[in-house]
Parts: C-alpha cells; structure tokens; sequence
C-alpha cells in the first residue's frame, strides 16, 4: 500500500483529504512543511501533496527541499486558483508532477493520484532497466 504525507496547515484540510484516501492509501499528515521535513527523514514516502499557502515556509520551498533529497517521491500541489502563476512555475521547474485545485474533487483527486503513483513505478522500473543494461554492457 501507498504512503502519502498530506501537508497543510489546516486541519480541517487533512482531515477531509484524509477521510477520501484512508481505504486506498497509509496516510500520515503534517501541520506544515517543518514538520513535513522531520516526517520524511524518518518515514518512507511514496508521493506529498502539500498545500502551496502555508506559513514560514510554502509548498514549493518544501517540494524544491523534497526534490533535493529525495527525488523519488512524487510530488503533488494541491492550490487555489490565485496561485496558478506560481503553480506554473513549479510544473516547469519538475517541483511537482501536477497540480491540484481547492475545492478538489474526490473522484478526481483519487484518480490523479493513481496515475502520479504508476508514472512514479514506471521511472523507477525505468532506472533500474538501464542500470542493468549498462551493467551488461561493460
């Protein structure tokens, strides 16, 4: 099964997401991206969705962090449409994978994270191949 972390400095956030993903996934929650950090130096994760707004320091500075030490994580956002400038940038810059709008859709937010999951299996099992191929060749 899945690892998740949900970041958002709202409870009530986590909770609901929380609530839509618990039968599919293991969830663990962060009041933040401190405590997101200290979660991902002793956990294993397979994917983040963080809320982009949060105080001391924003989803995409905790994503950019992620990326740095732990590229193998997928990376989602999850914004409200004021943010989609910076949203943008965070696509381009390979910070997060895709982005997801406040209010989500359940049926959505379920689906796209299944497919973030597979395109995550898919580049590992990628990595690995060519890793095995060099491997055969020298």
């Amino acid at each position: 099964m899945a690892h998740i972390l949900l970041v958002d400095d709202e409870p009530e956030v986590l909770n609901a997401i929380s609530r839509v993903l618990r039968k599919d996934y293991k969830i663990s929650k962060a009041n933040g991206a401190e405590e997101a950090l200290q979660l991902i130096a002793d956990n294993v994760f397979d994917i983040i969705l963080s809320d982009i707004r949060m105080p001391n320091m924003d989803g995409i500075e905790l994503l950019t962090q992620i990326k740095r030490t732990n590229p193998e994580i997928a990376r989602v956002l999850l914004s409200g449409y004021s943010d989609m400038d910076s949203c943008q940038k965070a696509i381009e810059d390979d910070v997060a994978s895709i982005i997801l709008t406040k209010p989500w859709d359940n049926f959505e937010l379920k689906n796209i994270l299944k497919i973030v999951l597979k395109s995550q299996q898919l580049e590992i099992e990628n990595s690995q191949l060519k890793a095995q191929l060099r491997a055969q060749i020298a």
